[in-house]
């Protein structure tokens, strides 16, 4: 993917689009007060970041850390508006975004500051703090389309609770979409999303800029990075080579032109078998999407089975129904989706082969609702192999409500229906005994009406940490997100998990189950390093009878009591000896954390259109006098995003990987003679119009004389 990066790609552009509405420059203007210099508006060129997002949606930025500020160039395929946002998980509902457009008839470039709160669309903020510097249109004159560029800054952290903080050094979940009018719509299919690292964690960059030199292509700028150790493995969708794993090799899991049947819900497994000789470890897990309509694929488990297990299982290589039928008792990797890949940290690994697991059972979900009867898959899970000899050995437990079939009732019409899962201290100290474990990751699964959903570590009766909360749960945008920094869970701490869903679209009363209609209230936790033997697989409690462990839904009857699940199979059974007392629901005010506890927002016109607008054919008002300016040689290098996975989005199939590197600071120096102020001043339209003017006017004058 090659982007315009460069100056003489720049000016590629331009020499062949018409520049419909200019982006104002800067320059001499009349009536300047002592010739002061007007701010400029940056080439495209001079930005220090940029990401091609999709073919139809480019990001260019820079970050001052002076300041705190950042400005942002969007560039997209439109005639319409466009929009950039941070969003919590990946997905539109919870995203902070920058909402904008040209308005031809006016000959001004709106952008607005808008939360989209739920699937209504974006809701404008009542504190505005985006500020526009400027807008383009262009039309390619052989193609016919037409490109829109809207320039504007804002303040990292804005103080705002509509706004997400732009954190250094964090990786961001970030979304786009575009309209084909200037009218703010539906976007359909023109959607997307990518992680990107927009500004620099304080101290060396993870990437440092290419010199003059080296290759433009983002590929190589990684690669030079991973030789060098400069990216590292720890942050979850950042995956690169180490040293002790060179040799790494990969082993796909996958269905092969299976034929999804038009039921809504179908659970398809197939037995895999890996003959591995030596114990391996897996140190990267994501999905392989292979898939004619690829929306159909729902999630995807990978089992390990012991020995007892595959021993009653169809032959290698054949799939069967597995509905309600759990093949194997230990996940290897968890995908679901819109979640991106998830690498463990540098000295840890799922243990595979000899003594562990060498035959596996690929689980596939699939949904079609609309009973579409020629989807073909061969979609599955990816795992990445390297030497074993130096790792720690990671596993996977879940919490939550886990019996979801006995725990989950839902009534219809509760907007915010609210239910707890504890992973008792009883478990953590009967299987952790006198050792702690590190919790790396985490993914919150629910179905159709998840609304929020959050785990907490409870010590000595009080809560310690947030392991992973979503305060707008999309079924669409599931991921495993690594836990930073590490968190160490000690034996004898409760983990709650709570889910809460709005059904206020239901008739009827919704139940646990696995199917998409169904719902479920499950957190998998990544942890290392493994109990083998005594891995906590499982940890909940249910309501069981006295007498045959009978699973039940009635906490008022006798003889029930509470039952500490702690592992799998029937001695993972820990009575509590204490009559039943689980949570089974109630409608609770929803209370959110990531965002304005209630849901505000203005109106277009109520705001006053120069607050949110610059003329296309003058100057914008002076943003912060340091915003512009170029970094010195001496300070830190700006940041360079780094190549990541795609946003798998229903509605746009699979996105393009976002594809960042960082412009030399001399092609921006080049763009254009500095001015007054030291910064680059291309000509205006207005000006090269005066000149030529001028020049005949001269021309005139030498005829007469």
């Amino acid at each position: 993917l090659r982007l315009p990066s460069t100056q003489s790609a720049h000016q590629a552009f331009l020499a062949t689009h018409e520049v419909l509405h200019p982006v104002p420059q800067g320059g001499a203007e009349d009536g300047a007060e002592d010739g002061a210099a007007i701010p400029t508006v940056p080439e495209l060129t001079s930005y220090s970041s940029v990401a091609l997002l999709d073919p139809r949606f480019e990001l260019f930025w820079s970050v001052n850390s002076s300041d705190a500020t950042i400005h942002v160039a969007a560039r997209a395929q439109t005639a319409g508006w466009l929009a950039i946002g941070i969003s919590e998980i990946g997905s539109m509902v919870g995203s902070d975004a920058l909402v904008a457009w040209v308005a031809e008839t006016e000959g001004r470039v709106y952008a607005t500051d808008r939360f989209i709160f739920d699937k209504s669309g974006p809701a404008l903020d009542a504190q505005q703090d985006w500020h526009v510097l400027g807008g383009s249109q262009a039309t390619n004159q052989s193609t016919g389309d037409t490109w829109t560029t809207v320039h504007a800054w804002r303040k990292l952290d804005t103080g705002d609770c509509n706004d997400r903080p732009i954190v250094p050094g964090k990786l961001h979940n970030l979304i786009w979409a575009i309209g084909s009018t200037d009218d703010v719509s539906y976007h359909g299919s023109t959607r997307g999303g990518s992680s990107l690292l927009l500004a620099p964690a304080p101290g060396p960059s993870i990437l440092s800029p290419p010199p003059p030199s080296s290759s433009s292509s983002a590929a190589a700028i990684a690669a030079e990075a991973d030789a060098a150790g400069r990216r590292p493995r720890s942050q979850g969708v950042l995956a690169g080579p180490q040293q002790q794993q060179q040799q790494e090799s990969m082993l796909k899991f996958t269905v092969s032109g299976y034929r999804v049947p038009t039921n809504h819900t179908t659970y398809q497994c197939k037995v895999v078998d890996v003959p591995l000789k030596v114990k391996t470890h897996a140190v990267e897990w994501g999905a392989v999407l292979n898939s004619t309509h690829i929306s159909a694929v729902h999630h995807a488990f990978l089992y390990g089975c012991k020995p007892e297990e595959y021993a009653s299982l169809p032959p290698v290589g054949l799939g069967f129904d597995c509905m309600y039928k759990t093949p194997c008792s230990t996940f290897v990797a968890v995908w679901a989706w819109g979640g991106r890949p998830f690498t463990f940290p540098d000295n840890v690994g799922y243990p595979i082969g000899p003594s562990y697991f060498t035959k596996f059972v690929l689980e596939m979900h699939y949904t079609n609702p609309e009973a579409i009867d020629d989807i073909i898959d061969s979609s599955g899970i990816y795992l990445k192999l390297a030497p074993a000899p130096t790792l720690m050995d990671a596993s996977i437990m879940k919490v939550g409500l886990v019996d979801h079939r006995a725990l989950i009732r839902i009534p219809p019409g509760m907007p915010s229906w609210t239910q707890a899962g504890s992973c008792p201290s009883e478990c953590t100290a009967s299987v952790f005994k006198n050792e702690s474990v590190k919790l790396i990751g985490s993914i919150l699964h629910q179905h159709n009406i998840g609304r929020q959903m959050y785990t907490e570590v409870i010590r000595g009766g009080s809560e310690v940490a947030t392991i992973n909360r979503i305060d707008y749960y999309d079924f669409a945008s599931q991921q495993t997100v690594p836990v930073l920094p590490e968190f160490e869970l000690l034996p004898g701490d409760e983990l709650r998990t709570t889910c809460v869903w709005d059904s206020t679209a239901r008739e009827t009363e919704t139940k646990g189950g696995l199917a998409a209609e169904d719902e479920m209230c499950v957190d998998y936790l990544v942890y290392y390093p493994a109990r083998h033997g005594q891995d906590m697989h499982s940890c909940y409690e249910v309501c069981a009878s006295d007498n045959n462990g009978t699973l039940t839904m009635d906490p008022t009857s006798p003889n029930l009591s509470t039952f500490h699940v702690c592992g799998s199979g029937s001695n993972s059974l820990i009575p509590s000896n204490q009559r039943c007392t689980i949570d089974f629901g109630a409608n609770k005010p929803l209370s959110v954390v990531n965002g304005c506890p209630t849901q505000t927002q203005a109106s277009l016109a109520g705001i006053p259109p120069e607050a949110i607008s610059a003329p296309l054919d003058s100057p914008p008002p002076s943003p912060p006098a340091a915003a512009l300016s170029p970094p010195a040689p001496a300070s830190p290098s700006p940041p360079t995003a780094l190549p990541s996975p795609p946003a798998n989005s229903p509605a746009t199939t699979i996105s393009p990987p976002a594809t960042a590197l960082s412009v030399p600071a001399a092609a921006a120096a080049a763009a254009s003679p500095p001015d007054a102020t030291g910064k680059a001043a291309p000509a205006t339209v207005s000006n090269v119009l005066t000149t030529a003017v001028m020049a005949l006017l001269y021309s005139f004058l030498a005829l007469l004389f």
